[in-house]
């Protein structure tokens, strides 16, 4: 039986439709048992040349942004107290950015935790050269209040622009099933490499789409490679939730190319207004469908 052909769910039906359209079932599974996932480019719908653009975008904007020539990544040696500033708000620098938060496969399985009205919160890179220094096991959700639950409320998205080989590349580490908790780590679990519950370090190759539930527990590394570690991350809310950047300057230009632009990034949003809102069915569905 073909339940997702039975049209009673429109919002769940579509992301259905989608895992099999693109073959991610299995990352959906591991979204909703693990808390995390790892999608390759081939899944993706991605080649050679966007994961090149997407990674020269991140090292030009930051060039351009800290006044400084990073060069080849493979050997490059950065200052990562100066390039992990300035780091925020990319959307509107380059096209790829644009296109790696709209990629279709990426957008189902966030909207699988968040529902089909999840909303773009804000963007970021990561740029780590090699360094003894790593970040703490914590929760993407601060601010959630104890108690609400397992449900998704924020998402991390993150686009793997240099291969994630093993422990030494510095990577992100997660302790799968942590978003059950519905709390961050206590002082003594968070260390990454001394902790009580298992931590398993992101693998994957350039291209690849690291996904976690904002619950998960999660944090870095050292880096005992030469060259650079890049990143480019996603944070991603509910509607309800209040977004980390301001996107109403969007480009009229980029909107008409990218017509599904203003959805993910709340501009067609009920809430914030200034007189009388407008009836908007959708947003009240989304207190009784998480899928909506």
């Amino acid at each position: 039986m073909d339940i997702a052909a039975q049209g009673a769910s429109p919002p769940l039906d579509t992301l259905m439709q989608d895992f099999e359209r693109y073959d991610i079932t299995q990352h959906a599974l591991e979204l909703v048992t693990y808390g995390f996932t790892v999608v390759p480019p081939e899944k993706l719908g991605v080649d050679d040349a966007f994961v090149d653009r997407l990674r020269n975008a991140l090292i030009s904007t930051s060039e351009r942004r800290h006044g400084i020539e990073i060069g080849d990544p493979a050997t490059a040696d950065v200052d990562e107290k100066i390039v992990g500033r300035k780091a925020w708000r990319l959307l509107f620098e380059d096209d790829a950015f644009v296109e790696a938060s709209l990629n279709p496969v990426g957008l189902s399985l966030i909207r699988f935790l968040l529902g089909q009205s999840a909303v773009l919160s804000g963007n970021l890179w990561i740029i780590k050269p090699r360094t003894e220094s790593y970040v703490k096991l914590h929760s993407d959700a601060p601010g959630i209040t104890l108690g609400a639950g397992t449900i998704a409320h924020v998402v991390n998205a993150s686009w793997l622009c240099t291969d994630y080989n093993d422990v030494d590349d510095g990577p992100t580490v997660l302790v799968p099933g942590s978003f059950r908790f519905g709390r961050k780590p206590l002082p003594h679990e968070s260390e990454p490499l001394d902790t009580p519950f298992p931590v398993v370090p992101l693998q994957g190759k350039a291209g690849s789409l690291a996904i976690w539930h904002g619950g998960t527990w999660h944090g870095s590394v050292p880096r005992r490679r030469d060259g650079l570690r890049i990143t480019y991350v996603q944070n991603w809310m509910r509607s309800y939730m209040k977004q980390i950047h301001q996107w109403d300057d969007a480009p009229a230009e980029l909107i008409e190319r990218h017509p599904e632009l203003p959805h993910i990034l709340g501009l067609d949003s009920m809430y914030p207004w200034r007189e009388q809102p407008d009836p908007d069915r959708t947003f009240v569905l989304q207190s009784i469908d998480p899928y909506a």
